[in-house]
């Protein structure tokens, strides 16, 4: 029996918030094969039975696990999209770094400018005249057997800005062979919270999951107390 990628974290009439696993496609691509293997072709069946279908709101890389939130209307898809476009929504994720550095107490705030390769896709470092700003704040967190855990808020959502920017900063993501020319079985790379303004009338505002790689339990009481 195959395994389903995902596991449901919140649910009611107007969303569905997922933790989506490691390897796993939020939408399919323009290759058939991932018509009927991606996250919301599984959603779409899950909720078939109740006559009920997703609307996306944001993606994850393939590569990167946790939390997305979808809509169940149209009318929730905007007002959730608007605050993923006007940086609204506070997204922490966690990342492994192959340094070993030592813990930090103090957020460090780290921005930059980048613009798309049109023919390849990749990312890459630019200006403020040709770029789109990119920023977020990190923390260096506990040590872990194959590096040390980072603890990153993202105030923008551009592609693969974590990924590059921990390149720029010096940083080895652990799993990302595209920036940091690091092999590994999985990217050390993860979504753990998603927080919404009260403003916007969901029902629950903070949406999640119990971190990977920091292991400080209370994590998420200090971040929201």
């Amino acid at each position: 029996m195959k395994r389903i990628p995902y596991q449901i974290v919140y649910e009611d009439e107007e969303i569905i918030v997922v933790n989506k696993n490691y390897n796993v496609l939020t939408i399919a691509t323009d290759d058939k094969k991932t018509f009927h293997n991606n996250l919301q072709y599984y959603l779409n069946q899950y909720l078939k039975e109740k006559k009920e279908k997703v609307f996306l709101i944001h993606r994850l890389d393939y590569e990167t696990s946790g939390i997305l939130i979808f809509a169940k209307n149209i009318e929730r898809q905007k007002k959730l999209k608007d605050c993923f476009l006007n940086h609204t929504v506070e997204r922490y994720y966690e990342a492994v770094i192959q340094e070993k550095r030592k813990e930090d107490t103090i957020f460090h705030h780290y921005e930059t400018y980048l613009s798309i390769n049109s023919k390849n896709g990749k990312v890459f470092l630019s200006d403020k005249d040709n770029g789109k700003l990119a920023a977020m704040d990190y923390k260096i967190r506990n040590p872990i057997q194959i590096g040390t855990s980072l603890l990153i808020k993202l105030e923008t959502g551009r592609k693969n800005q974590i990924r590059i920017g921990l390149h720029d900063l010096g940083f080895t993501l652990v799993g990302d062979n595209r920036y940091s020319n690091s092999v590994s079985k999985r990217r050390y790379l993860n979504c753990f919270c998603l927080n919404f303004p009260e403003t916007i009338g969901l029902k629950e505002n903070i949406f999640s999951i119990n971190p990977l790689w920091i292991s400080d339990t209370d994590i998420l009481k200090k971040l929201h107390p």
